[in-house]
C-alpha cells in the first residue's frame, strides 16, 4: 500500500485506472500512472505507478516510486523505490534503491553514484554495464 506522506512534487501528467495505452510516451515532467501502458516511457521528471498501475516495456526517469507491476527493464537516474505491494520482472539500473518487506525485484540491479544515460531503457545491457550501440537495419 502507497503511504499517503509518499509523493512526487509537481505531477504534470495522470493516466488514470481503466486508461490504456500502447505506444512510446515521452514527458518531461511528473507523472502518475494508475492505468496501463504497454510500450516504453522516458519522463524527464518522476514517475509514481500506484497499486493498480502496470507497465509492459522499458521505464526511464529521475525517480520512480513502484506500488504497481513493471514488466521490463528500468533505469533511475537517482532513486528507485520498491513498495510492499510492488513487482518488477525486469533489470533495474539507478543511483539509490530501496525495497520494502514485500516488494518483488525478478531480475538483477545495478546501483552507481550515476545511473547510466541512455536514450531508452531497452539501450543499456546490464549484463555488460554499458550501453549498447543502436542497431542498423
Amino acid at each position: 500500500m502507497l503511504k499517503k506522506d509518499r509523493h512526487i512534487q509537481g505531477i504534470e501528467s495522470l493516466i488514470s485506472q481503466g486508461v490504456e495505452i500502447k505506444g512510446q510516451i515521452f514527458a518531461q515532467g511528473s507523472m502518475r500512472i494508475d492505468g496501463s501502458i504497454e510500450g516504453q516511457l522516458d519522463v524527464k521528471g518522476d514517475i509514481l505507478i500506484g497499486e493498480k498501475g502496470k507497465v509492459k516495456g522499458g521505464v526511464k526517469a529521475e525517480n520512480i516510486i513502484l506500488g504497481g507491476k513493471i514488466e521490463g527493464d528500468v533505469i533511475a537516474r537517482g532513486r528507485f523505490e520498491l513498495t510492499s505491494t510492488g513487482s518488477i520482472n525486469g533489470d533495474v539500473a539507478c543511483a539509490t534503491i530501496t525495497v520494502e518487506e514485500g516488494g518483488l525485484l525478478d531480475g538483477n540491479f545495478k546501483m552507481a553514484k550515476n545511473a547510466p544515460e541512455t536514450k531508452n531503457a531497452r539501450e543499456y545491457d546490464f549484463k555488460l554495464g554499458k550501453t549498447q550501440e543502436a542497431k542498423k537495419h
